[in-house]
């Protein structure tokens, strides 16, 4: 039996083991992390350094801290994670002091990496200087571009949706990770092995549920010798739904090539700027429209023609196998006519087909403009690099059988060994239509390769049968 001294004893000892730790670390505690008044906690400066691409400033506010606030080493460190999650920055650190002023942190931040272009596709009840505004006063970070990872790009496509709501849009917003495959130089066996890169180009952000219509393109700058055609194909537009891939085709295949071909080699056309308008009794030619809101535009394009150049002339260089006085002869424009580099192409391609006859697959040709703005003047140097000498390779039929393919090979008039005509094919598939059987209906996929290794050309033809409809 324990005498009731003994057990105060032993009650004393089991209590100190179990305050001791408590009170060790309630010591360690309080010397790292001392008692700060709450006034010296005033949050009074937010900086940052080491980003080419933010301001200090903006750094501050995609922080989150706000100032006057009272902040500790764990506001900073949320708010250091808080900018890490954006994705606009591969390194952040920070430090901060207390004083009786109050306290400031200083961020250390490294960019990052890849940032690419923000496209709005339609929205156009904003206008492009507004609506990049809008979005850069609610996410500091965002000048039109933002980063391939991290939670910035969901952060805009929250803002578009705010101001939706607030402009009562009753559309959803929606973006898409647009990406692009960059093909190697030159598609050959010996590079087979070789894959199509493909990277994030874009991000592209659209709204759904709403439907946007054209009502009218407007041009601005277009003079009246090219008014009337301009409007005429703007025209065919009328009452289609709206999108920038639709305006920029008129764009490429209208506008510009209706002023190159008539010497404005310089000209220009800005990007559509659409402008909603209200429409009375409008009947909607699409019956789901009417469970959808529907907003019309009128939509302008500005065009800037420039000068007008004539042709002084033209130098040639890099051509062996064709003279040069062959050569000119596919030049249609005479010199003092009206520069029209839309024929100039055409008349370019077809000088490539005449080497391709020729063995010269891989030959290409650069047209070099030298201006003279004072005389509006143009004279063009035409570059030909006509690459080595093909020869028939391999020829292989796929998708028919043996005594067929015997009639078809028998009919092919190029040998292996010989110069390869990239001509020929086309007079080839016409003729080999007629020995196919005629109850069926044939598709015919052919496949050329330039081997650059061998000098060769292998021609693959993938034939696909289907029966008569």
């Amino acid at each position: 039996m324990h005498s009731f001294r003994q057990i105060r004893i032993l009650l004393a000892r089991l209590i100190f083991a179990l305050l001791t730790p408590i009170c060790l670390a309630a010591l360690a505690h309080a010397q790292s992390h001392p008692t700060i008044p709450a006034a010296d906690r005033k949050l009074i400066a937010v900086t940052a350094t080491g980003s080419q691409r933010f301001t200090s400033a903006e750094i501050a506010a995609a922080s989150g801290l706000a100032l006057g606030t009272i902040a500790d080493d764990e506001d900073f460190r949320k708010a250091a994670r808080q900018l890490g999650e954006t994705g606009a920055f591969s390194d952040i650190s920070f430090n901060y002091s207390y004083s009786s002023a109050g306290t400031k942190v200083a961020f250390q931040v490294a960019d990052a990496d890849k940032f690419v272009p923000a496209h709005f596709v339609d929205f156009v009840w904003f206008g492009d200087h507004e609506l990049l505004e809008k979005i850069h006063d609610r996410v500091p970070l965002f000048h039109g571009e933002l980063p391939t990872s991290g939670r910035l790009p969901d952060q805009v496509s929250d803002v578009l949706q705010a101001l939706l709501v607030e402009a009562n849009i009753p559309g959803h917003v929606d973006y898409l990770r647009t990406e692009s495959k960059e093909p190697p130089a030159t598609r050959t066996k010996e590079n087979a092995t070789h894959t199509d890169t493909t990277h994030l180009a874009s991000y592209d952000y659209s709204v759904a549920n709403v439907t946007i219509r054209i009502h009218k393109i407007l041009f601005t700058g277009a003079g009246p010798d090219e008014l009337p055609r301009l409007e005429a194909a703007a025209e065919k537009l009328s009452s289609r739904e709206y999108s920038h891939a639709l305006l920029n085709n008129l764009i490429d295949h209208t506008v510009l090539p209706l002023y190159r071909e008539r010497g404005y080699l310089k000209v220009s056309c800005s990007a559509p700027q659409p402008k909603t308008i209200k429409l009375e009794d409008f009947d909607s030619p699409d019956p789901n429209d009417e469970r959808r809101a529907i907003t019309h535009v009128d939509v302008t394009l500005a065009v800037n023609p420039g000068l007008r150049y004539k042709v002084t002339g033209w130098t040639w260089s890099g051509n062996q196998a064709i003279p040069t006085d062959t050569l000119q002869t596919f030049i249609h424009a005479k010199p003092g006519e009206f520069a029209n580099v839309v024929r100039l192409e055409q008349d370019l391609q077809t000088i490539q087909h005449a080497y391709g006859a020729r063995g010269f697959v891989t030959t290409t040709i650069k047209a070099n403009a030298s201006y003279d703005d004072a005389a509006q003047s143009v004279a063009f140097e035409l570059v030909v690099t006509e690459g080595p000498l093909f020869h028939m390779g391999e020829l292989a039929f796929r998708g028919i059988d043996n005594a067929l393919e015997a009639r078809l090979r028998g009919a092919w008039r190029i040998h292996p060994g010989e110069v390869y005509d990239a001509s020929y094919l086309q007079e080839f598939l016409p003729k080999a239509r007629k020995l196919l059987p005629a109850n069926m209906d044939w598709d015919v996929t052919p496949h050329v390769t330039a081997i650059l290794k061998d000098k060769t050309v292998d021609v693959d033809l993938v034939y696909t049968a289907k029966a008569p409809q």
